[in-house]
């Protein structure tokens, strides 16, 4: 089972290596954690096959939780396999359907729609047109789960109709029972297919489906006569054009390749080789080459992301995912740092990538530590100025101006103290009325205190808590609630949040509690962190907060030699 870490670094390629030519070809595609949707809860039994199909002389081609993108890489090397012996494709996710086509959805999809699906999925028909290569040898399991997903215009949920290729067969079902039947009937010698999917009722079969052709045969039988070569063709027989058309759908040097090595003097061959030759002469097809040459996992790609956004580039998100934002974000540096820009890095750019950002890091930590003196300096200076709490007009001012100074607990226990003072002047009914007020602890019972006692003996209390519980600046519940969500989207895991309060308590902050739960206390590090250092001092977390505040880990993960050499 994956642990949560690597559920978060869900979406890398493995197994990517070159295939030989002799072995059986498989590819899993096992998609069970989204972002956006409900998570799938049997995609591991799929996964698992893995070692079975290793054992059964495949070669397994594997992309978990993988983006539209990461499926297609995928297929692409299915593709440039050029497997005519077995395949075996397994699949499993969040499916969408139309009227003409099916879909496997990648795990960054949100509400995707019939304009937009071909770039977050991988059709179905495309797929079954690479895995047509073995025909009468080609299998392709589709795992299905009923788990809730938002579909936006023209789709529907699920998979619809479903045109195998001649010598495909398609078995549908629940992945469990697919990958059960796989390791008891698929993958032993000499089992008639067509008996097996009758008697595993539970499977749904289309396409190639045959008593006469087991997809292992029981033993090595003599060759027959031999068969008349077919009458030349005037154009493209149907498997050609099926090669043609899922290579051109996958758009990659790779997959010309393929049809170019298989149909060498086909009806296609000159524009495959148009093609081939524009890839080779492209430099962002090479920059491309080079940067998934390197394999990078989830986690780096991160934390290139997080160099990145503290370089001032806006890669949309720190996710692990290259999507348009972090390209545009690349090719940015590319450009500022004078390499050609291709929105793609090598090993020497991510190297001086992650240098760089090092260096920023400092410096940007320098220059909050310069600010945070400053600050300081004038923070004493006026608590000098406001008659260092002898006076309660004083620390309200005070408190005004710094919410979160360095004296803020000191002017707020003074306070108390003049509110004990106010307690026992005050009348029966006033006080009673603060004490409820008190009791909830809410903005609307302190403003329901003051409109009840406008002139009441606590109306400057429960205005300086009403400012308190707003952020110390004014905030309005609108904005609390802005800067709630923005934090809880970045959905961090208790073991961030404690590191977060660690860093705050190395830095003087004063967070309170290492626990990973943030309350009065350590939203008033954050806010006082956020000050010194010019962000927004909301006291809630947001991407560029949790940016500075790790940013002394950038540059670990990233030497590229790390890369290279592992």
């Amino acid at each position: 089972m994956r642990s949560s870490l690597i559920a978060l670094t869900a979406g890398l390629l493995t197994g990517f290596t070159p295939l030989a030519a002799s072995a059986d070809t498989a590819l899993l595609i096992v998609n069970d954690r989204y972002e956006n949707a409900q998570n799938l809860r049997d995609g591991a039994e799929i996964e698992q096959l893995r070692a079975r199909l290793l054992d059964a002389g495949f070669d397994v081609i594997s992309v978990l939780d993988g983006s539209g993108e990461e499926m297609r890489e995928g297929l692409d090397r299915l593709l440039v396999a050029n497997e005519t012996e077995r395949v075996l494709v397994a699949v499993v996710g969040h499916f969408a359907r139309s009227n003409g086509d099916n879909w496997l959805l990648g795990t960054d999809v949100d509400e995707p729609t019939l304009a937009t699906v071909g770039g977050d999925g991988l059709s179905l028909s495309v797929l079954m047109e690479v895995a047509a290569s073995a025909p009468g040898r080609s299998v392709v399991l589709l795992g299905l789960e009923r788990r809730r997903i938002t579909l936006g215009a023209g789709l529907g949920a699920g998979v619809g109709r479903v045109d195998a290729p001649q010598g495909v067969t398609v078995l549908a079902g629940d992945p469990e029972e697919l990958a059960s039947f796989t390791r008891r009937q698929l993958l032993v010698p000499g089992t008639d297919l067509a008996e097996a999917i009758d008697e595993a009722g539970s499977l749904r079969a289309f396409g190639f489906v045959s008593h006469d052709l087991p997809y292992f045969p029981a033993a090595t039988t003599a060759p027959g006569p031999q068969q008349p070569a077919p009458p030349p063709q005037t154009g493209p027989g149907p498997d050609e054009t099926a090669l043609w058309e899922a290579a051109v759908e996958l758009d990659t040097v790779g997959a010309y390749r393929a049809y170019a090595d298989r149909y060498p003097n086909g009806f296609y061959i000159s524009e495959a080789r148009e093609r081939i030759n524009a890839f080779d002469n492209d430099p962002t097809a090479l920059a491309r080459a080079a940067e998934e040459a390197l394999n990078l996992t989830r986690d780096q790609r991160r934390q290139i992301q997080r160099g990145l956004s503290i370089l001032d580039y806006d890669t949309r998100g720190i996710d692990g995912i290259f999507g348009s934002g972090t390209r545009n974000a690349i090719g940015e540096w590319q450009q500022a740092r004078g390499f050609a820009v291709t929105g793609y890095l090598d090993a020497p750019q991510i190297n001086a990538l992650s240098q760089q950002a090092a260096v920023r890091a400092a410096e940007l930590e320098e220059e909050a530590r310069i600010a945070r003196e400053e600050a300081e300096r004038a923070d004493r200076a006026y608590w000098q100025v406001t008659g260092q709490g002898s006076s309660e007009q004083g620390l309200r001012n005070y408190l005004d101006r710094y919410p979160d100074g360095l004296f803020a607990e000191q002017a707020e226990a003074r306070l108390e103290e003049y509110e004990a003072a106010a307690r026992a002047e005050a009348e029966a009914r006033d006080r009673a009325a603060w004490d409820v007020a008190r009791g909830t602890d809410t903005v609307a019972a302190y403003q329901a205190y003051l409109s009840d006692n406008p002139e009441g003996a606590f109306r400057d209390q429960a205005q300086a808590r009403i400012n308190q519980l707003t952020g110390g600046g004014g905030l309005t519940q609108a904005q609390i609630a802005e800067y709630e969500a923005r934090e809880a989207a970045l959905n961090l895991p208790p073991v961030t949040r404690s590191l977060i309060e660690q860093r705050l308590t190395a830095l003087g902050l004063q967070p309170g509690r290492i626990d990973g739960r943030f309350d009065d206390q350590t939203r008033r590090a954050i806010r006082r962190y956020q000050q010194a250092r010019g962000l927004d001092r909301t006291g809630y977390l947001d991407q560029p907060t949790v940016v500075r505040l790790l940013a002394e880990t950038v540059g670990g993960i990233l030497q590229i030699d790390g890369i290279i050499n592992r």
